[in-house]
């Protein structure tokens, strides 16, 4: 099922907006919702606009440390805020492989001393004697001073739409596990259901 009920979408500060923008989402909307509509394991998706947008962005700004302790800070998060349109999918499978680093360890100085690796890269880090792994895919470098750490989620950025589906800069930001449940429990999919939860924002062209 797809919704389009953009009546009062989220527009960030930066941007004016005006009747004819109004139109021109909407518009834009339509023809993103298609794509997604002929993706097979894209179960719904979902319009996030007025205050349940609010909520679902607070949710996700609570998150404030990972499972261990270390400061989290939501990059993924900035980025979709800075976007007009965001949607909440709901799928079965993954849009893509992963390419690029999602989860990165920066210290004090704003230096990467740790980082994710997806699949694609494994070949290249498997050897190095410079690394620790502490998870199966995540590596610190032995170097690293952790002193003021911060766990940092940069957005996903999505490939598989784009200027031909007339939007531009999308990004994709898979929610903590609170804030996918207060979208489950808001749009009736059940938590216990192997649906996974995205949010995708994007600007209109």
């Amino acid at each position: 099922m797809f919704f389009l009920n953009c009546l009062y979408f989220h527009v960030p500060e930066e941007h004016g907006i005006i009747k004819t923008d109004v139109i021109r989402v909407i518009v834009g909307l339509k023809e993103v919702l298609d794509v997604l509509g002929s993706i097979d394991f894209v179960k719904a998706a979902h319009v996030l606009e007025g205050e349940f947008y609010d909520r679902v962005m607070k949710e996700e700004g609570s998150v404030k440390e990972c499972a261990f302790g270390m400061p989290f800070v939501n990059r993924a998060l900035e980025e979709v805020c800075k976007r007009t349109v965001s949607l909440c999918l709901f799928t079965s499978g993954n849009f893509e492989d992963v390419t690029e680093h999602i989860m990165i360890l920066e210290d004090a100085h704003g230096n990467i001393v740790g980082h994710d690796v997806p699949k694609c890269m494994a070949d290249d880090f498997k050897d190095n004697e410079d690394i620790i792994w502490l998870s199966e895919d995540f590596a610190l470098y032995t170097s690293a001073n952790l002193f003021k750490a911060n766990m940092v989620m940069l957005p996903n950025n999505a490939k598989f739409i784009g200027e031909n589906e007339g939007v531009k800069d999308p990004v994709m930001l898979y929610p903590a596990t609170t804030t996918d449940i207060l979208l489950k429990e808001h749009f009736g999919v059940s938590v216990n259901e192997r649906i996974w939860t995205a949010i995708l924002a994007f600007d209109i062209l």
